[in-house]
């Protein structure tokens, strides 16, 4: 009964049911970065894969780690129920941890080339803003955005070869990364409005407005990079909009209500901002061993994560 006690509490500070929403995020940049690059051995691809997969959700596990260690203090007011004021961990144990996976993210991500360190570096410079300011400080929403719209940029350095990138179409994909980016981070905006008012019996008007302004926006940059920057067909592009769009009618986000049950809906939904650009980025692909392939890992990945995602909140929250 205790090891699943202590189980449950490692599991809730992690956040283990957003781990796969982190490695959807991984998945959109390292498509784009597959399209650029020249052809990887099979078995290389999945030894790369595998890797920054490792570098991503090390350095989210950190994160995770660091915030529940430093935000001690005022969860013993505020959130009684976690690991470290109900005393099941020592708070030095946390502390360790934290270091333990950064590190590790760390040398994964330079085991993979320079460029996937310099990108890992900076998300754990992210990292560290957002424990310190998180806080005091509404503005520290930025670095957590961040953490994430950087993710695909680690997917995609690892993958895309500096001799390919000094090549056309490596503009285009670079272009269409930094708009999935942007829309990524613009997703993160409008989920952490709703979570700050996840307790409230009537959220403030302005920040219900101001997450659906966020969530328009994730929108419109995950189109752009789609239709305007790749030049996907315009049909596959709206139908990559429509679960995301329908996804966020079931959380409630048009409704004034912003629940601890809808945020979590929204943090398992985080896949489907990149389905918006993978979903008609696999319809375009070639059907040959290679192109089948990278098809069937855009179409599969983002709902496949949102499966996982909801499965792993009935073993601990994702918030």
């Amino acid at each position: 009964m205790r090891e699943f006690v202590t189980l449950r509490a490692l599991s809730a500070t992690g956040r283990i049911a957003n781990i796969p929403s982190v490695l959807a995020n991984i998945g959109l940049g390292s498509a784009l970065g597959l399209a650029t690059a020249s052809p990887v051995a099979q078995g290389q691809l999945a030894s790369l894969g595998a890797s920054l997969a490792l570098a991503g959700v090390s350095l989210y596990l950190a994160g995770n780690f660091l915030n529940d260690w430093a935000d001690r203090d005022w969860d013993a007011v505020h959130r009684p129920e976690r690991a470290l004021p109900m005393a099941v961990f020592a708070p030095s144990f946390y502390l360790l941890l934290a270091l333990g996976f950064g590190l590790l993210g760390l040398c994964v991500a330079a085991m993979v080339h320079g460029a996937c360190l310099v990108v890992a570096l900076l998300i754990g410079g992210c990292i560290a803003l957002y424990t310190a300011f998180h806080k005091r400080s509404a503005w520290s929403v930025i670095a957590m955005g961040l953490c994430r719209a950087l993710l695909p940029v680690l997917g995609f350095v690892g993958f895309a070869r500096f001799g390919d990138l000094l090549a056309m179409p490596w503009g285009i994909f670079t272009m269409a990364l930094a708009a999935s980016a942007i829309g990524l981070f613009c997703h993160i905006g409008g989920l952490s409005m709703s979570a700050r008012h996840e307790s409230a019996d009537r959220p403030s008007g302005w920040s219900v407005w101001l997450s659906r302004v966020c969530y328009a926006a994730a929108a419109v940059w995950m189109f752009v990079a789609s239709y305007q920057l790749l030049s996907l067909p315009l049909l596959f592009c709206i139908a990559g909009l429509l679960p995301y769009a329908l996804w966020l009618g079931h959380c409630g986000t048009f409704s004034r209500r912003a629940d601890r049950a809808g945020v979590s809906h929204l943090l398992a939904g985080i896949p489907f901002v990149d389905w918006m650009v993978l979903l008609p980025f696999s319809m375009t692909l070639g059907m040959g061993p290679e192109g089948g392939r990278l098809a069937a890992f855009c179409l599969l990945l983002p709902p496949l994560a949102v499966w996982a995602g909801r499965l792993l909140q009935r073993l601990a929250s994702a918030t």
